[in-house]
This record gives structure tokens, sequence and C-alpha cells, in this order.
């Protein structure tokens, strides 16, 4: 069995991912956490990874063959939206100006740099504006419907697409996932890949190591605050009326998606 996890930004990925290490053989893990590092790796490397767990392009795993476990997990998408922006903040003020002045980190810049109005609704150069808009304007919509981190620069709903078509896309996409869960109900994550995982000798050690280190154990942005802190760290920071229309406004189509997963029992 071969796991593929979808990493959406601020979801407990690095948890999940430290969780299913235990399950594999170190050669067994992919190494690439992201677009370009898998790129990278040889047609040959790849078929000799099981895990796969990054934020990848879903179409970049469709090469990836065998029997597979393929699934994601999601987070209440203002609250995601927020813990991201904070998280750029606290990446950003860890750069030196020469770091944080590449392309490269113009979204830590612009988190670092730009007032959250400006952050969120109309500030940066036009190059600036897309990078932000492709990782917070409801970015679960665009990524399912697509499949890809780079949909937003692609589609724009009421120019290239209607929001129905979109959501139409995103929600048929989801159903080929083998799991959908929210970051609410970690146990139920656990409890899937426990099942999917426990195969071979390494498996079921892992299973048995699972029992010890259960993944909602795991959570390492624990300390982070909650959203209602976070909220009023926005006001602190000058975030007017405007930072939070936008804020409703990026996550709309994304809440009908959440609406999916919590609905069915955070498990889909």
């Amino acid at each position: 069995m071969k796991i593929k996890f979808l990493h959406v930004p601020k979801t407990a990925g690095t948890s999940i991912r430290i969780f299913l290490q235990q399950f594999f053989l170190s050669r067994h893990v992919c190494p690439a956490t992201n677009n370009l590092e898998f790129l990278a790796l040889s047609a040959e490397q790849l078929r000799s990874y099981r895990l796969f767990t990054g934020h990848f392009d879903w179409t970049y795993l469709d090469q990836i063959e065998g029997e597979c476990f393929t699934f994601s997990t999601l987070r209440r998408p203002q609250d995601r939206l927020v813990s991201y922006y904070f998280y750029m903040r606290a990446e950003g003020a860890r750069l030196d100006g020469r770091s944080l002045a590449l392309d490269e980190n113009r979204g830590f810049h612009a988190a670092l740099t730009l007032s959250p109005d400006a952050f969120f609704c109309d500030g940066g150069t036009r190059e600036v504006r897309r990078h932000l808009d492709a990782l917070f304007d409801n970015f679960y919509a665009y990524y399912f419907a697509e499949r890809s981190f780079d949909a937003r620069r692609r589609l724009r709903v009421g120019a290239s697409i209607s929001e129905t078509e979109l959501l139409a896309k995103a929600n048929r996409n989801l159903g080929a996932l083998d799991g959908l869960y929210s970051i609410d109900d970690l146990a139920a994550v656990e409890e899937d890949l426990v099942a999917a995982c426990a195969r071979g000798i390494v498996g079921r050690w892992g299973a048995l190591r699972a029992r010890f280190s259960p993944l909602r154990t795991l959570n390492l942005n624990r300390g982070s605050g909650n959203h209602a802190s976070r909220i009023a760290d926005l006001k602190s920071l000058g975030a007017t009326r405007r930072t939070f229309d936008r804020l409703e406004e990026m996550t709309r189509l994304d809440d009908v998606i959440w609406k999916r997963v919590t609905s069915r029992g955070q498990r889909a």
C-alpha cells in the first residue's frame, strides 16, 4: 500500500507526516515536500517510495502507480487563513533582510511589512497580489477543482468559470479521495491510517507505536493560539472591517466544501 497525503497548508500536515513515517522504512519515504522537490526526483526514485506527503499538485501524484490510499485534511476555512497569515509573519521575522527580499519569500515579506488591510485586500505589486490570492482566496475550491496549487492563477470565478462549475469540479475530485477529514477529529484520521498502513512487519510495528504516540497528541502548533485570540491580534495590528469582510469573501466557497466534511461527522 502506498500513501498519498495532499497537504493543504495549516491543516495539521506536519503532525500527520511525522505520524505516518513510523509505518515505513526511511528509504520508502519520499523526501520531497513541495512541487519543486518532487519534480527533481527521477521516475526510478519515485517508484521506490511508498509514502508521499507534501504541498503537491495532485496531478503530479497521478504518476505514482499501484494500490494507494489518497487523502487530505481540512480546517475551518477562516481559522486556516488567519493561522496561515500569522505563520507567514513569524517565518518572515526569522529571515534576514537579504533573504526576505528574495522573490521566493515575497509572501513572507508581504505578511511582515503590509498592514492586514493591505495584505488581505489590495496591497503589494500585481505579482505579489496574485501570489497571495493563490494562497488565500478560497484555496480549497480552486485546488481541488484543478488539482493544482496554481489553480487560482488560471481560473477566476466570474471570468473563466462560474461558482457552480468550480464547486462541482471540486466536489467531483473530492469524491475520488479515499479519505477526507477535519483536523477537529484526528482520531478518525489515525484510525483509517493505521488500517491502511498496518501491513507487513514495519507497518505492524508502526501500529503498535501509534498506540503510545497517537496522532492527536502530535499537534505541533498547539501553542499558537485559538481563532478568537488571533482575531484580537489582527485588530491590534490595525485590521479594520475591510480585512474581516475580505476574510469572509476569501472563505465563502471553501465554507461550502468545509460543510461537506463536518456534515458527515468529520469524515467524508
